[in-house]
């Protein structure tokens, strides 16, 4: 049991941090914002070079989730990783009873039990032996969110057009598209992420992506640019990071101040959701004939390949 413990507040009340897990106090918190991330993750920061996970302990607590503006770092092997805060009270002996306040002891492997990794020792964001080959993707935007994807797995970029809509669908498929003779789903990523979705804009595009035989479009914002990506700027995902946001993020790129967050394409659509279309009939779905085929923005890309409809995974 630790014989000190960092006091920090939290929504009005106190708990005790071990202090041996404490590696400094972060002010004026730059947090990005990852779309589709569960409650207790804020986000990422940037400390020392490696970005690290933002956790709230106010959800796990019982407590509301709050906009907090400090962060302790907390280690645990060599993974780092920040838990935001209201503000530090001080530092404490164990067993120190000299005022009436009531601290509540966190153990922070408890607190967070089903998020943080068992037993791991290597920080996979730090490690350079786990960051990936550099690659050229192209980035588009989801409201303050920017995301890329491989270009050799892009096929091309569309003006919006709206597809036909697909009966029994998941509800972050817009519909499908005919493009010159082939069934292609459309699916909303804000949607799938959980976000917001407005009505389409004058720089909303559908880009078209590619994974074995497969193709389905994609509605984003905006797609801004084409980047060459250094391996030294990407990092894996942090292993904090559970469910669909865990499944799609194939790396965080860093920008400077920016971060581009890189997803698998083939993880978009799981299985379950694969058979859930292909048992919707999509080519009888398609209103009209073959569509324009002048696309908005067309990178280069990989010879387009042929999907079938009712391929599984």
């Amino acid at each position: 049991m630790s014989s000190r413990f960092l006091t920090i507040r939290l929504e009005g009340e106190l708990f005790g941090l071990p202090a041996e897990l404490v590696e400094e106090v972060l002010p004026d918190l730059q947090v990005k914002v990852l779309p589709g991330l569960p409650v207790h993750v804020v986000g990422v920061l940037n400390h020392r070079g490696n970005w690290i996970p933002l956790l709230d302990a106010g959800p796990p607590l019982g407590l509301p989730q709050g906009d907090r503006v400090n962060a302790v770092v907390l280690k645990r092997g060599r993974i780092r990783y920040a838990l935001g805060i209201d503000g530090v009270a001080g530092i404490r002996d164990a067993g120190d009873t000299s005022d009436a306040d009531i601290i509540t002891p966190l153990d922070p492997d408890t607190l967070f039990a089903a998020q943080l990794p068992a037993g791991e020792e290597q920080d996979a964001m730090a490690d350079p032996q786990t960051r990936a080959a550099p690659v050229a993707a192209v980035v588009f935007k989801l409201g303050a969110h920017e995301l890329g994807i491989e270009i050799s797995q892009v096929h091309e970029v569309l003006n919006w057009r709206a597809p036909a809509p697909v009966p029994r669908a998941p509800s972050f498929i817009e519909g499908v598209i005919d493009l010159r003779g082939e069934v292609v789903p459309v699916v909303d990523m804000r949607k799938r992420l959980g976000l917001a979705a407005p009505d389409p804009g004058p720089d909303t595009r559908i880009v078209v992506v590619g994974f074995g035989d497969e193709r389905i479009g994609l509605v984003v914002d905006h797609v801004s640019e084409v980047s060459r990506i250094p391996d030294t700027a990407i990092s894996k995902a942090p292993k904090y990071f559970r469910g669909l946001t865990a499944e799609l993020i194939q790396g965080l790129a860093r920008f400077g101040d920016r971060l581009v967050v890189l997803i698998h394409i083939d993880r978009i659509l799981n299985s379950d959701e694969r058979i859930a279309l292909s048992d919707s009939e999509l080519a009888e779905e398609v209103e009209g004939g073959a569509e324009d085929e002048t696309p908005g923005e067309q990178p280069p890309a990989t010879p387009r390949r042929r999907r079938t409809r009712g391929h599984g995974a």
